[in-house]
């Protein structure tokens, strides 16, 4: 192939499992990984389309960092914000928060026409992929707490201000 990507070619039906699965993270159900794999997925229209968002690129991130700001100043203290450290710049790929009620949390968001991700559900310990670093069962009690309470809440290009406005408006309602 040109530039990046490539094919490969199979008789057997367990290897293409396993191929696929591998180009996926090592994932057959998203977020839960069976082996060590790859993010080997681009195809052409979304090289297409990043090469134009590149042009963008600044006014996205600045944004970005815009609604990430009305979520850190008036969300209330219920909610455990993320850390700010000045010496970095945080694009805000996610926003994301912990409260110890999260599913309670994100069912209260559903309810109010806001959807919300739990970015990683499943601890790096528990994954499957990792049996072999994790062979005696040992505790990892900081890990287990992020994952059970983490909420990743709207906070993309396409929303505005005022929309990220109602939804801390509805988060400080909880």
């Amino acid at each position: 192939a040109l530039g990046d990507g490539g094919s490969i070619l199979y008789s057997d039906s367990e290897l293409a499992r396993s191929l696929r699965q591998l180009l996926k993270y090592g994932s057959e159900r998203k977020y839960y990984n069976n082996d060590i794999g790859y993010n080997s997925r681009l195809e052409e229209l979304q090289a297409a389309f990043l090469r134009i968002k590149l042009e963008y690129l600044e006014t996205i991130t600045s944004h970005k960092r815009k609604l990430a700001s009305l979520y850190l100043e008036n969300l209330k203290e219920d909610f455990i914000k993320p850390v700010i450290n000045e010496d970095h710049f945080d694009v805000y790929h996610i926003f994301n928060i912990r409260h110890e009620k999260r599913d309670d949390l994100k069912a209260y968001l559903l309810n109010n026409q806001i959807l919300s991700e739990i970015h990683y559900p499943v601890a790096p310990h528990h994954q499957q992929a990792l049996r072999n670093i994790f062979k005696e069962k040992r505790t990892f009690p900081i890990s287990e707490e992020i994952h059970n309470t983490t909420l990743s809440l709207p906070c993309s290009v396409c929303h505005t201000e005022n929309e990220i406005c109602h939804i801390v408006k509805v988060l400080n309602n909880f």
